[in-house]
């Protein structure tokens, strides 16, 4: 961990690099330009809709400062091109991650997300925020149990206990779908009772289903599948929010909550039924 003023030293440092290419929205358009591929000057002029000169003073820049190259007629990323281009458009996409979606981030308990799974928020850039409103007060419910029906496998972390989740888990287990589950001590003897304990054991001999437990509380809902993420946070009051879910169904977005699921699996203790 940096001290304050190891940190501020460090930052100071590479104020200077950051503020040449982010400063600049022409070699931030010309780095985008050739993230995937070399181009020459007439490509770059065509995908990056600026000028033949605008791109040629700051092409040139550019490869002064080592962030680009020229090989033959064409211009490509240095290996430290390419890494400060990957840094910048993944900084790009956590801005755009919290920024659409402010309030879930600002006023809920994230304490359950390491610093790790904080530094790869981005990977839920273009996510979805389910809000319920005054028309429609279960629409977050409503969506979770839709997702739950079409889904192939499942992975859940469930930090509280609601009615209707046991009777989801309990058909898709009798469905022969694939469910891990992971839950809070505290719940766990209910949410046996509520699948049934002839689904549970039927289901763990099966293969299908397995059923964890934490002895510390849970601060995070989690639902993984193949084709979706939901993930729910816990307000700063302690209560859990059951108005908004955030949904995504994008790849890396479901690999950050396998991630997750992951961590929490380690840790967790494994049911055995006799």
């Amino acid at each position: 961990m940096y001290n304050n003023e190891e940190y501020l030293e460090n930052f100071d440092t590479v104020f200077e690099d950051v503020k040449f290419t982010a400063n600049s929205f022409v070699r931030l358009k010309i780095l985008a330009s050739l993230y995937d591929s070399p181009q020459n000057m007439r490509e770059m002029t065509k995908t990056t809709g600026l000028s033949y000169s605008s791109i040629s003073s700051n092409i040139h820049k550019l490869c002064a400062e080592g962030y680009v190259e020229k090989i033959h007629n064409s211009f490509q990323l240095t290996n430290l091109g390419l890494i400060y281009t990957t840094i910048l458009m993944d900084f790009r996409d956590v801005i755009a991650t919290i920024s659409n979606n402010a309030d879930f981030w600002l006023d809920h308990d994230i304490s359950s997300l390491s610093v790790e799974d904080l530094n790869k928020l981005s990977s839920l850039e273009g996510s979805e925020l389910i809000r319920c409103n005054s028309m429609d007060i279960y629409k977050t419910h409503k969506e979770f149990k839709r997702l739950f029906k079409n889904s192939k496998y499942l992975k859940v972390i469930f930090p509280y206990l609601h009615p209707e989740y046991p009777k989801l888990i309990r058909r898709l287990v009798l469905k022969g779908i694939k469910v891990e589950l992971i839950v809070s001590r505290d719940i766990l003897d209910s949410f046996i009772r509520d699948i049934g304990n002839d689904v549970v054991k039927k289901g763990i001999y099966d293969g299908n289903f397995s059923i964890k437990y934490l002895e510390e509380d849970i601060k995070i809902a989690l639902a993984i599948s193949n084709e979706f993420l939901t993930v729910g946070l816990f307000k700063l009051d302690g209560t859990y929010d059951q108005n908004r879910l955030l949904l995504s169904n994008r790849k890396k977005a479901i690999n950050w909550g396998l991630a997750i699921f992951n961590s929490y699996s380690q840790s967790a203790l494994a049911l055995i039924m006799n």
